[in-house]
């Protein structure tokens, strides 16, 4: 029988659970046995048995929240750099530079297609500037408007006629 491999653990790992589980509960079942004997005595064996149970399955549960989050991770990684990969790839980087080409062919021979676009993307931009700098003059004016007003209240609490 040779050693167990680094992928096999996570197998052994669960068979060692699965074994302590069942001479949990042949432990659990033999002191359920001698508890109708024993009385006092064995009650306390088995709410001992109980607190351990429940604390290996405390343990268990961590451990298991813990591989997922680890397996996540390391899905994340692995889609990370295959995206990486298809993005930097020749055959990509080949399709992109058709399409540009085939787009700078359109706009070279039909402006008449593309002005229009252009036109509109212009107003909107001029537009949404006009909207800023408004914007901001009006905070502007806000703000001197407070700061005449401060400066006013200042000027009549100094004069006392």
């Amino acid at each position: 029988m040779s050693m167990p491999g680094l992928l096999d653990l996570g197998d052994v790992a669960i068979g060692a659970a699965i074994r302590a589980g069942e001479s949990t509960a042949e432990a659990l079942a033999r002191v359920r046995a001698a508890g109708e004997a024993a009385g006092e005595r064995a009650s306390a064996e088995t709410s001992g048995l109980r607190a351990r149970f429940a604390a290996l399955a405390e343990r268990g549960a961590a451990e298991r929240a813990k591989r997922q989050a680890e397996a996540r991770a390391r899905a994340a990684g692995a889609l990370d750099a295959a995206m990486t990969a298809v993005a930097s790839s020749a055959l990509v980087n080949r399709i992109v530079d058709v399409q540009v080409d085939r787009m700078l062919r359109l706009f070279e021979d039909e402006p008449e297609r593309i002005q229009p676009l252009v036109r509109g993307q212009r107003d909107t931009m001029v537009g949404e500037v006009v909207g800023r700098v408004r914007a901001g003059a009006a905070a502007g004016d806000a703000a001197v408007d407070r700061l005449t007003l401060r400066m006013s209240r200042r000027g009549a609490e100094a004069d006392p006629t």
